[in-house]
């Protein structure tokens, strides 16, 4: 009823625009027939913009917004072949509401009873609506995001966050004269930043938090793996996953490691991804990567522990100029890259080839490759990409019944059951990639390193396409450090994000193992908190998409646009009305915005 509501306003807001190529025409052409084919043709374009953008809803649970103009052609031509489907549903999305308009134009126009009044009557109402009713509902009255989201009308949302990029684009030096953090106790994070020239250079007292946990020999440093699962939530995995665990080897895994509950996802989608887990850098504009060749010089876990006599390297099973990672991590001078074109005829890609080789086999060239080297340190990425649209893994068959089968060991009910079964293809790529997992692992146990390696497991984002609960959802995703050396395991609570993990690691490599760090960083984040409680003593922003930096957290707030919530445990929600405090958490937000503005301009 609501979407109903919104779709209407949203429709009358446009027969204004529509009005005005539709009078032009008129006096051109001096006819009616002439003009109303001009509004057919408008309305027509109208209708399949707005079909598409219900059939993007309909594939990411998720509105499309500005981020689209954050991507490159060719990005945007692998994400549409991954998840382009022409069913039934596709066709009559199109057809129906097109047959209609022409049905109904065709109906009306040589109706004698149609007076111009009556059309002056609605087009003053759609003019009144434009400037008196937001076209958009509150989000705060829905008790969730994905019912805000199924709501708004698509349309209207694009427009209005299309509008509101290209017009802050068009602006130069936008926070030059917003006021900077006083430095007072209880905001921003009292860095001892350098120079003004450099705004995020500063010295480095990052604590070592992990040396407590392991089991240290001077000898040699240690091997790091991490492995970064795409689109993996905490909604769905670990101990108090609100829509049931589906990932039981990494619960089990988690219960003999360093996990963190309420861990962040610096990004809602994968672009900012490595630059914040291995060199905690600011996000630029449309992400540190998109800088491609003008990123300035920067320091990261892989360049410092290369000069350090690290071996680096990177897997993936897709493009590596997707999101722009492959000049991202040649600026880190890693050793090793693989990609889509790396892998050889023993290795069999997706059923849907779209994105490349899916996780186990991704993980069978990580052992191969990470076999050979045993004799020098080394730092492996591993990134994985079957928990991402279409969907399509091999043998899918076999993981819907195990996901049917962990309902039932979850004990759902029928109506759990039925609702979780609605997305079984994605469930199914879950339960897949933690199998794939629990391969790596077993394999990786057989290797010479193995017992000297760290492993480190995130998420870079929760997938949207199972419907989102709260703003923050699409951030939160556990960490897992597991390793042979941990002395002993710990649950921990407190929240920290992907920007505290560089940080953390390199301090415990200093301390432990004289490994040679700068004294002088640009870190934003400060650090991984190892506390059980549940508390937050960071501040950083959250990249929503390419081009929509709104949320930002800060102790137990955070903040969306203009609204702010309260965290309660399991990182939940509450919107609360206190201006003090919102003032408070703009400022520091603002900070940030206006170093980052620094670093883009200068």
């Amino acid at each position: 009823w609501q979407a109903f509501v919104f779709d209407i306003l949203s429709f009358l807001e446009i027969l204004p625009f529509l009005f005005i190529p539709f009078l032009m025409i008129y006096f051109v052409s001096g006819t009616m027939k002439s003009s109303y084919r001009a509004y057919g043709a408008g309305g027509s374009v109208v209708i399949i913009l707005y079909a598409l953008l219900v059939k993007y809803f309909a594939t990411a649970r998720v509105p499309l917004a500005a981020d689209l103009f954050g991507y490159s052609m060719k990005d945007i031509e692998i994400t549409i072949r991954s998840s382009a489907s022409m069913d039934a549903f596709s066709i009559f999305l199109f057809i129906i509401p097109l047959t209609l308009f022409w049905a109904s134009l065709a109906f009306l126009r040589p109706r004698k009873w149609l007076k111009p009044a009556y059309a002056l009557v609605i087009l003053g109402a759609g003019t009144a609506l434009i400037c008196t009713v937001p076209a958009l509902p509150s989000a705060t009255s829905f008790e969730t995001e994905f019912s805000y989201n199924l709501a708004l009308n698509k349309m209207t949302f694009f427009a209005g966050e299309s509008y509101a990029y290209l017009a802050l684009s068009a602006k130069e030096d936008v926070h030059a004269m917003i006021p900077h953090n006083d430095g007072s106790p209880g905001r921003a994070p009292v860095f001892q930043y350098i120079s003004p020239e450099y705004p995020f250079l500063r010295t480095d007292e990052t604590p070592d938090v992990l040396g407590e946990f392991f089991n240290v020999s001077a000898d040699r440093p240690p091997n790091i793996v991490f492995i970064l699962v795409e689109g993996l939530g905490k909604a769905f995995s670990g101990p108090n996953a609100y829509l049931g665990s589906f990932t039981p080897f990494l619960d089990d895994l988690a219960g003999k490691s360093l996990y963190w509950e309420n861990f962040l996802a610096s990004q809602g989608r994968t672009f900012a991804a490595l630059p914040s887990i291995l060199a905690s850098l600011p996000f630029a504009d449309k992400g540190f990567n998109d800088l491609g060749q003008r990123m300035p010089k920067h320091l990261s876990l892989m360049s410092i522990l290369k000069h350090s006599g690290y071996r680096t390297r990177y897997y993936s099973g897709s493009d590596l100029d997707f999101d722009n990672e492959r000049s991202f991590l040649k600026q880190q001078g890693v050793d090793v890259l693989i990609g889509v074109d790396d892998y050889g005829h023993n290795y069999v890609k997706s059923p849907d080839t779209s994105w490349g080789y899916p996780d186990r086999e991704l993980m069978r060239k990580a052992l191969e490759m990470d076999h050979h080297d045993s004799q020098q340190p080394y730092i492996s990425f591993v990134q994985t990409i079957s928990m991402h649209t279409s969907y399509s893994i091999p043998d899918q068959g076999k993981y819907i019944r195990l996901f049917e089968e962990r309902m039932d060991r979850l004990g759902f009910d029928e109506t759990q059951k039925e609702h979780h079964s609605t997305y079984k293809e994605i469930y199914s790529t879950i339960m897949y990639t933690d199998e794939a997992l629990r391969f790596f692992f077993e394999e990786y146990a057989k290797l010479p390193a193995y017992g000297n390696t760290l492993f480190i497991i995130t998420g870079d984002h929760r997938l949207p396409e199972i419907p989102l609960s709260t703003k923050i959802d699409r951030f939160h995703v556990p960490l897992i450090i597991f390793s042979p050396m941990l002395r002993r395991t710990a649950h921990i609570e407190s929240i920290s994000s992907h920007l505290d993990i560089t940080p953390s690691l390199l301090a415990f490599l200093k301390k432990n193992y004289n490994i040679d760090v700068p004294s002088t960083v640009s870190w934003v984040g400060s650090g991984l908190d190892t506390d059980p409680s549940f508390r937050n003593i960071h501040q950083y922003p959250l990249k929503h998409t390419k081009n929509n930096l709104i949320d930002y957290i800060s102790g137990m707030y955070f903040i969306d646009q203009d609204t702010l919530f309260s965290i309660g445990k399991y990182m939940d929600l509450e919107p609360i009305q206190d201006d003090g405090k919102r003032n408070e958490m703009i400022v520091e937000f603002n900070r940030y915005k206006s170093m980052n503005d620094r670093l883009i301009s200068e």
